[in-house]
């Protein structure tokens, strides 16, 4: 590990040894994006015992250690330069967590960062930050020994503090008793500054609480199996945790999948959000997919790539992959801001404004696949790609608008298009896409080429500008996509040779 900012381009990874599990992930760096390319977990469950004797589990030490082992190969094979190991509550918390982080140094050359409950919570925010900039409240990072709670606002990472609540240190290797167990969790927060009924967000990190979200879109049927910033009320999140409260570990395992892997430490968990969400009076939960590793890599970046909006920077680092330069996004986001900026916003205008720019970005992100594959493909594909910043409905509007890129129908047997999307959202991301379909297939997707027309909405018309020298450039196909245009805008289409 080295301490020079990462770097555009630069393969980084995170060795992340938790109270239950063990991860490794691997990610691609392209400005302030962070894309996972290799995503490893083992439950080693160091932190089992750590209530009862106050050490780590044996047998979470021996299932860690081989865990480790393989991470420390796989990094080498790799050649990734840029390493983090970080351990958290049980090696923290436990009498011989530091002997366990010499034998891991010893075993495997992995130099562990032990980290305070402090920077915990720190890193914890600054992962939300970078999948939710606007983000302000608290966040909660619940792990399998502690909570973590800390303010996130405008001006950064705020206070934060530390409660020994994580489901592995609740349990007692019995049936939970929920009594027991719901006074246990006021006890502790009734010792919190941060809560105090202040209502508004509640920023969820962790992989129990991420279970609770799977659970909610399973009762609710939500169109979109996407747990970042997946919202829940507090009559929600009540909800939630009464269903889980009345079922049986093995109902819990047939419940959902992903809660069959947490069965046993489900149920505290839901009765510590319960607790977070009454004490703190939030109007929301709002989950978040990032958290401790991606702050992690947040700490190491430069001002430079910080500045940039990460919806903007996952998009060019999706779209990088198949197209040839950045460049004729960035252009084309220029060159139909004329075109649209008359239009009624369907979201704030600054987040319009994010979401043109990502969708030019995207707008060649289908080049290489067969035109009938895009048409079938490219809606699904923007829903679920690995972006940032964005919440479901803007996901599905992304979505619409590449996928109107290549088609003027609607996406088909799209359930999230059309229960998330307005009429006026779904007009606005068509219009969009047809927008970009005209500055696309005028330039070859060139920048040099697209900088020889020029497009404006003026009095009721839609004008296309051409240089002379590029009218030959003006096909009957690409006067079909002005028409298109001209339409979804309710205007007029007019050429002028320039």
């Amino acid at each position: 590990m080295t301490g020079a900012f990462l770097r555009d381009g630069d393969d980084a990874a995170v060795i992340d040894v938790g109270s239950n599990s063990v991860r490794l992930v691997a990610y691609r760096i392209d400005g302030r994006s962070m894309t996972p390319t290799l995503n490893e977990k083992v439950m080693a469950g160091l932190g089992r015992d750590i209530g009862r004797t106050g050490a780590l589990s044996e047998d979470g030490v021996d299932i860690a250690l081989r865990a480790l082992r393989r991470f420390a190969t796989l990094i080498e094979a790799l050649k990734i330069d840029q390493v983090f190991p970080v351990a958290t509550a049980a090696v923290r918390e436990a009498s011989d967590g530091q002997a366990f982080s010499d034998m891991v140094e010893a075993e495997t050359g992995i130099k562990l960062r032990i980290l305070s409950g402090e920077d915990e919570a720190r890193l914890s925010a600054l992962g939300v930050s970078a999948g939710a900039p606007d983000a302000k409240g608290i966040v909660g990072d619940l792990g399998g020994a502690s909570l973590e709670l800390i303010e996130i606002g405008p001006k950064g990472v705020g206070r934060g503090e530390t409660f020994p609540l994580g489901p592995l240190t609740l349990m007692r290797g019995e049936e939970i008793d929920y009594v027991r167990v719901s006074k246990r969790v006021a006890e502790v927060l009734g010792g919190t500054k941060l809560l105090g009924k202040r209502g508004g967000d509640f920023y969820a990190v962790g992989g129990a609480w991420r279970a609770l979200g799977r659970i909610d879109m399973s009762l609710k049927n939500h169109p979109l199996g996407v747990l970042h910033h997946h919202e829940m009320s507090r009559a929600q999140v009540l909800k939630v945790a009464e269903v889980v409260r009345g079922q049986s570990k093995r109902s819990l395992e047939k419940l959902e999948e992903s809660a069959a892997k947490r069965a046993e430490t489900l149920p505290y968990a839901a009765v510590v959000l319960e607790h977070v969400m009454l004490a703190g009076q939030f109007d929301r939960v709002v989950l978040s997919a990032f958290g401790l590793r991606e702050g992690v890599l947040i700490e190491r970046m430069s001002e430079a790539a910080l500045a940039g909006h990460p919806l903007i920077a996952a998009a060019e680092a999706l779209a990088g992959r198949w197209t040839r330069t950045r460049g004729f996004g960035r252009a084309l986001e220029e060159w139909i801001a004329p075109i649209l900026d008359g239009q009624d916003n369907v979201f704030p205008k600054k987040r319009e404004e994010v979401l043109r720019g990502a969708a030019a970005r995207l707008a060649d992100v289908g080049a290489p696949l067969h035109p009938d594959q895009r048409v079938e493909v490219m809606f699904d594909l923007i829903l679920r790609a690995p972006l940032a910043a964005i919440s479901h409905e803007e996901r599905a509007f992304l979505a619409a608008a590449i996928h109107h890129r290549y088609t003027k129908a609607p996406p088909r047997h799209a359930e999230a298009y059309t229960r998330l999307l307005s009429d006026e959202r779904q007009t606005a991301a068509a219009a969009l896409g047809a927008t970009l379909r005209l500055g696309a297939d005028l330039s070859g997707r060139s920048e040099a080429l697209l900088a020889s027309f020029e497009a404006a909405a003026v009095d009721g018309r839609l004008v296309l500008r051409v240089k002379k020298k590029a009218a030959h450039l003006v096909t009957e196909t690409a006067m079909r996509r002005l028409e298109a245009v001209a339409q979804w805008l309710g205007l007029t289409a007019e050429t002028k040779i320039t």
